[in-house]
């Protein structure tokens, strides 16, 4: 079993819904790479385990700026008004034992 965090690139997820910053996001091949390290080489953390062909940008170095890449972020879970009101605390409904 495969397990990939439910996360994206920085500039198209909302700020709000914006996480932990936990490596960088290849916007060409779609694969997330530890912050640790400075080029793009090598397997990711997390993406495809098999690529027909490399991606363009191997072996590259993940410079400030670059239109490549961004910061991988994890994504938050939608804050929702409806699961808000739902724990408020109101008398049970007639009929209805606890």
């Amino acid at each position: 079993m495969y397990r990939f965090p439910h996360a994206g690139p920085q500039g198209q997820i909302p700020e709000e819904r914006q996480g932990r910053t936990i490596g960088r996001f290849c916007l060409v091949c779609g694969s997330i790479y530890p912050l640790h390290r400075k080029l793009h080489r090598g397997r990711a953390v997390y993406g495809r385990d098999h690529i027909a062909s490399p991606c363009s940008h191997e072996g590259d170095a993940f410079e400030e700026g670059a239109n490549w890449w961004q910061p991988a972020v994890e994504i938050l879970p939608e804050a929702s008004e409806k699961a808000a009101s739902d724990l408020v605390v109101g008398p049970p409904t007639k009929g209805t034992s606890p």
